[in-house]
Order: structure tokens, then C-alpha cells, then sequence
């Protein structure tokens, strides 16, 4: 725990200094602090309502397909922490949780002490494009929501498979879970932003484009994995892979 804790203090510093060049990196230049923190806390109020139920079955549903349920976790786009916090609550994994919005940071933080989890989780600015990781860091990475809006996903799953160890599992993509029944899903989606399932960020990614980024990150054993349902419809898209 001890090596944990001065890894992510040392990260943390180093991530600190580097932050107004990475946003301006994803943000095309932008720095308007007030709109980043508008992101963090809206993302932060969807979490604690309309989404509140998603992150504890799809933590168990990352677990059930993974088999990872110990070890040193990364999530990347972590966002208010409300996927890394429930992986905590049924695992005993130690998380370590990654945004590029200082304020998403900030409430993650803030999340993990109200959850009484803070010793196992650590936020910590920093870039999927770019994480701060030493090669075969990590036992399981997990991403739920990030990948839609990053054009580089194949340096996304190529940076995941690098900090991974050998036998180590990656979970990225975006959805809700297989564990809910269709009903709750829809009832959830238009109760969100997006109002309609053929809105969902999710759907401008199919399966031909994640094959074509981890093609060109050099990832040929995956499995593409749909949460769809028995209408047709498919409310999460998700990538796994395992380093060999």
C-alpha cells in the first residue's frame, strides 16, 4: 500500500505541471475554466441520479467477464470516480483514476471520501493518450464513456495495453450493462440527456472501427463484446483484451 501511495503522489505532482499543455491538447486550445467545471459537475449530478444505477451492475459485469477482482486498477476518463468506486465496493482492487478535467478530479476525490474508500482510490490528472504508467502497472483497465469522443483510439488501446502486466485485462467502451433488463435500460436512457437509444454516444462507434483501431494499435486477440438485447437493440459496445 505504502509503494501505492508514493506512485501516485509522484504521479499526481508531475501531472500537475503538465496540465494546461494537455488541455489545450484535447480541448483545441481551450481553457475556459469555467466550463470545465460546468462538465465536472454536471457528469458528477448525472452520477448521483438519472445514471446512479449503472456503475454497480456494470462493475459486476466488468468482474463476471474479466475474472479480475484484486490488484492495481486504472480507469481512464474517470469522470466523478462512480465506475472505479463501485468496483471498489465489490473487489479488492486499488484504483487508479484518470481525467484530463482538474475539477472531475477534484469530485472524484471528494466522492471516494463521502464513500469511505479513499485509501483505495486515488484520482490523479492525466492523459489516456498519454498515462502516466510504467509499463505492466496494471491488473485490469477499465473506461466506460470516454472512447466516443477521442479520434485516437487505437493510442487509447495501445497506452491500455502497454500498463497492463501479463495476464492482465483491459474494459473499454460505453453502455450501460447486459444486467439490467431492457425496460430499466430505456427508462434510464430517456430520463438522460440523450433521450432516445440512437442518440447514445456509443452508437457513432461500431464494431468495424473498434477492430480498425486495435488493428492499428497492434492488438490482434480481443473480443468485441454488445450489450444488446432481444428487440435488436444494443445499448453498450465494449472492447476486452487480455496481455499475453
Amino acid at each position: 500500500m505504502r509503494r501505492w501511495c508514493a506512485t501516485s503522489l509522484v504521479v499526481v505532482l508531475a501531472l500537475f505541471s503538465l496540465a494546461v499543455v494537455t488541455f489545450r491538447h484535447q480541448c483545441g486550445g481551450a481553457t475556459d475554466d469555467e466550463k470545465l467545471k460546468r462538465s465536472a459537475e454536471m457528469i458528477d449530478k448525472t452520477a448521483r441520479t438519472t445514471f446512479a444505477p449503472i456503475y454497480q451492475a456494470l462493475a459486476r459485469q466488468i468482474v463476471e467477464d474479466t475474472g479480475i477482482s484484486e490488484g492495481v486498477c486504472v480507469e481512464l476518463g474517470c469522470g466523478s470516480g462512480a465506475l472505479g468506486l463501485a468496483l471498489l465496493r465489490i473487489t479488492k482492487l486499488v484504483v487508479y483514476a484518470v481525467d484530463i478535467n482538474p475539477y472531475a478530479v477534484a469530485i472524484a476525490q471528494r466522492n471516494a471520501v463521502e464513500s469511505g474508500l479513499s485509501t483505495r482510490f486515488y484520482p490523479m490528472l492525466g492523459d489516456a493518450l498519454n498515462l502516466p504508467f510504467k509499463d505492466g502497472f496494471a491488473d485490469l483497465v477499465v473506461s466506460r464513456g470516454m472512447i466516443p469522443f477521442i479520434k485516437e483510439k487505437s493510442v487509447v488501446f495501445k497506452e491500455a495495453y502497454r500498463v497492463l502486466r501479463r495476464g492482465g485485462v483491459a474494459y473499454i467502451g460505453g453502455g450501460f450493462s447486459r444486467m439490467f433488463d431492457e425496460e430499466t435500460v430505456l427508462k434510464i436512457v430517456r430520463q438522460s440527456i440523450w433521450g432516445e437509444p440512437g442518440k447514445l454516444p456509443m452508437r457513432r462507434i461500431g464494431k468495424k472501427e473498434f477492430e480498425e483501431q486495435l488493428k492499428v494499435a497492434g492488438i490482434l486477440d480481443y473480443k468485441i463484446i454488445e450489450d444488446r438485447y432481444p428487440s435488436g437493440e444494443n445499448y453498450g459496445l465494449w472492447v476486452m483484451f487480455r496481455k499475453r
